[in-house]
């Protein structure tokens, strides 16, 4: 059997290196697509809409090949990155290409409000069934600060979810994310499909595993978050990767299909064998075998050696008749050399008992 868990991780983690699609030479490099983001960045905070965050850095590729790490201060410092990426690509921070990384809004759920309260527990199976997201009370000038948008991700930051991501595609009414969420907006919108497909993959989960904390309960707060590597390939290829993963996680879909109905067919078959042969169809009879009506008759008299000799009570003695083409319809048609008993009369039996 195919662990589809296993390869779904493989095909994520292939195209998080750049080994999923062949790269095109004439492709623009991710370095002009961070310029753009950093730029786009700048415009932003001009017009007030978000604040300069002071620990944005800039990554860069050494002549010597190792890779350097730029501070706002102009410090630069030698870092180890997760693994080397294709010509064209680019390593980041993650908060190098949002423009928010926060918490989400504490608040009651309620019948009815004025936005939704999107909560860990309303994201099953990569669905939100907002039909059924609670409603929540929220004043004007924080829903502007709060409000979600189609393509954010948001990410459960605590307790046995910690990780799960969901990609916001579509929304159908003014909505809010819960405060054990925290949201991710991508500085260009077109880049969120990517990076929803890099938190599920297997590099991902690795860093979170180093960044997240707590001993009762694990949890990551939004700083340890931003300072996540994520890999920028240009935006041409994002398209072609993410292509290729639907793609193939289409088949990978049906594979998995395909294999639970060989188990439920497999179960089935047993089911029918072990079915087959306690009616004595699976194997022919032998007339001259020794009927079932003889081993009966040794089994009480090995019984009544074991009571003779004090291994067993009288109690265990007593046997009860059951009739074959009466007590027990599904075994009114047992070969003529069988018979039918209830199980006490052929074995011994004993409760536990719980010691001090």
């Amino acid at each position: 059997m195919i662990d589809t868990k296993v390869l779904r991780e493989k095909i994520l983690d292939l195209a998080m290196r750049g080994k999923l699609v062949p790269q095109d030479p004439n492709d623009e490099p991710a370095s002009e697509l961070l310029k753009r983001i950093k730029a786009e960045k700048e415009e932003l905070i001009k017009q007030k809409k978000i604040k300069r965050d002071k620990n944005e850095t800039e990554i860069f590729k050494g002549d010597d090949g190792l890779h350097y790490e730029k501070f706002a201060d102009g410090t630069v410092k030698e870092i180890e990155v997760p693994y080397e990426l294709p010509d064209g690509w680019e390593w980041a921070r993650l908060r190098d290409i949002s423009t928010r990384i926060q918490y989400g809004y504490t608040a009651s759920a309620s019948d009815k409000g004025n936005a939704h309260l999107l909560r860990i527990t309303d994201i099953q199976n990569n669905q939100v069934k907002w039909k059924s997201v609670p409603f929540c009370n929220i004043d004007n000038r924080k829903l502007t600060t709060m409000q979600l948008m189609p393509m954010d991700i948001v990410i459960a930051r605590t307790g046995g979810t910690l990780g799960k991501s969901f990609l916001i595609r579509k929304i159908p009414e003014t909505s809010v994310f819960a405060s054990y969420l925290i949201r991710i907006q991508s500085v260009i919108s077109s880049q969120s499909e990517f990076n929803s497909y890099f938190f599920e993959s297997p590099n991902y989960w690795k860093q979170l595993q180093k960044l997240s904390s707590g001993t009762g309960q694990p949890n990551v707060n939004a700083t340890n978050l931003s300072s996540l590597f994520i890999p920028v390939p240009p935006l041409s290829e994002q398209i072609k990767i993410i292509s290729q993963i639907e793609s193939l996680f289409v088949k990978v879909k049906i594979i998995s299909e395909e294999q639970n109905l060989l188990k439920q067919l497999a179960t089935q078959l047993k089911q029918k064998v072990l079915d087959v042969a306690m009616q004595g169809k699976l194997v022919p009879q032998d007339p001259n075998d020794e009927p079932a009506s003889v081993l009966l008759e040794k089994i009480r008299a090995e019984k009544q050696r074991l009571y003779e000799e004090g291994k067993i009570k009288k109690k265990d003695l007593v046997e009860t008749e059951i009739v074959k083409d009466g007590d027990n319809a599904y075994y009114q048609n047992l070969p003529d050399s069988w018979e039918i008993v209830p199980l006490k009369n052929i074995v011994n039996y004993r409760i536990g008992k719980t010691p001090n």
